[in-house]
């Protein structure tokens, strides 16, 4: 049976910054985005879906069938850096100055992710606390809270603000970093609020803390190292 909201979301990550975000401010331009990133979105999937199960469900790594459900688990971080090393990599094969290439899809990425976590609607429900407003996802006879369209409009937010600085010459590397640290952020406090087994942190609010952490370190000591070669 296939999965149409799945693939409905799919499509929304690849179409919507492809139309919307510049510097493809013509929908023929936008669309040449997905030649250059696609491969490395279907390999962070991949990746993504075998580091979820090799934690959650080694067994499960010798099944195709089990590794074809998406839907039941991707680990997000471990598969946003396998793709962005893909995309790298292959900049890198083809001549190219790979930093330059992921800043300046960095806000198209931003929306992409907004793009998908929007696209709950389009699949079993948006989760979150229960509230007397708010969405009823389906099965269940309480209204939640749909914390993802909240995390999607603070990505789209994100993404223009880092638009309009890369813009006034923000350096490659300082975006690349931002970008990164923008989404750990907004999954870190969305985390709060979403479904989870025990009161303790869970493993991918807990990465996310951490990739925040490793994002503000990185930076300051990028811009540190910037001021000293320039003094």
């Amino acid at each position: 049976m296939r999965d149409y909201g799945l693939l409905a979301s799919i499509a929304a990550v690849l179409a919507v910054p492809a139309l919307l975000v510049r510097p493809w401010p013509q929908p023929e331009q936008g669309w040449r985005l997905i030649d250059r990133v696609g491969g490395s979105l279907a390999i962070g999937l991949l990746i993504g879906r075998l580091a979820a199960l090799a934690i959650d469900d080694p067994g499960s790594l010798t099944s195709l069938a089990d590794l074809l459900v998406i839907r039941s688990g991707v680990d997000f971080w471990p598969g946003l850096a396998a793709g962005l090393a893909w995309l790298a990599w292959t900049e890198r094969r083809a001549g190219q100055h790979p930093p330059a290439l992921l800043a300046m899809v960095a806000s198209a990425g931003l929306v992409g992710w907004a793009a998908y976590e929007a696209s709950c609607l389009l699949r079993d429900g948006c989760p979150g606390p229960i509230r007397a407003i708010g969405l009823r996802p389906d099965g269940l006879v309480e209204r939640q809270f749909p914390v993802a369209l909240v995390v999607a409009a603070a990505a789209v937010l994100a993404a223009w603000l880092l638009d309009r600085a890369r813009h006034r010459a923000l350096p490659n590397i300082d975006t690349i970093l931002i970008a990164i640290g923008s989404v750990a952020l907004i999954r870190s406090i969305a985390s709060f609020w979403l479904p989870r087994v025990g009161t303790g942190l869970t493993r991918q609010h807990l990465m996310s803390l951490i990739v925040l952490l490793a994002c503000i370190a990185a930076l300051t000591a990028v811009r540190q190292r910037r001021t000293l070669n320039a003094s």
